[in-house]
């Protein structure tokens, strides 16, 4: 326990972007986790772009739906 309390402090003083990086890392290394989209999800959501089924929106309107735009 007093090895991982250690490792947090650590982690406490990283860059954000270091943190960042080193949550990819963790989070990649769980069994079952998440890698993102693939191969065919990528094609179809650009075909649904493409036809005009969707439309895009800037990723300061994304963080705002999804409440992070820092209010």
């Amino acid at each position: 326990m007093a090895q991982l309390v250690a490792l947090q402090k650590q982690a406490d003083e990283l860059t954000q972007e270091d943190r960042e990086s080193l949550l990819a890392y963790l989070i990649h290394g769980l069994p079952g986790a998440p890698e993102g989209p693939d191969d065919d999800e990528v094609l179809r959501r650009d075909a649904e772009l493409e036809s005009g089924a969707v439309k895009a929106i800037s990723h300061e309107e994304f963080l705002r739906q999804v409440g992070r735009d820092g209010r």
